[in-house]
């Protein structure tokens, strides 16, 4: 039986513009929420008989950078038995110079002079990284240009 070829052409034409089943699309999956993961915390922290301490108005952690994670409204439970504490809340990354009137108060002797030498070193970093640009443009580096088939040592000799 010979093929028609217009009346394949025909319903090629109209496959293409009807198609059939479409597409498939997957579901996406809803991963398991914080409220889990604050259940399961809080199960724990009631396994070591953890205190909450109430009336924390802030938290504040020093990184060796220089930046602190400040916790404006901060939850706090401690277990000193289990030597544990628990801070929740959503920290802000800020740095010293944000923070430096209202801390000094909430500071012992140990945190201010660890922060005075912390700024110290803060100042002499930025002091050697501002000469380093200046001690570079005076100097004229010469480098010999090495020539194929020529070896590093044949050059400088």
């Amino acid at each position: 039986m010979p093929i028609d070829q217009e009346k394949l052409a025909k319903l090629q034409k109209l496959s293409a513009n009807n198609k059939v089943g479409g597409t498939r699309r997957k579901l996406a999956k809803k991963t398991g929420t914080s409220s889990k993961d604050d259940t399961k915390l809080q199960a724990q922290l009631q396994k070591l008989r953890a205190v909450t301490i109430d009336n924390v108005a802030e938290a504040n952690f020093f990184k060796d950078d220089g930046t602190v994670l400040h916790f404006n409204k901060v939850g706090v439970q401690v277990a000193p038995q289990h030597n544990t504490s628990v801070f929740y809340g959503i920290p802000q990354t800020k740095g010293l110079q944000e923070l430096f009137p209202g801390i000094i108060s909430q500071m012992g002797a140990e945190a201010i002079s660890a922060l005075t030498q912390m700024a110290s070193q803060l100042q002499s970093a930025e002091a050697q990284k501002a000469a380093a640009p200046e001690a570079d443009e005076g100097k004229d580096i010469d480098i010999p240009n090495l020539v194929e088939g020529q070896t590093f040592e044949e050059d400088v000799e």
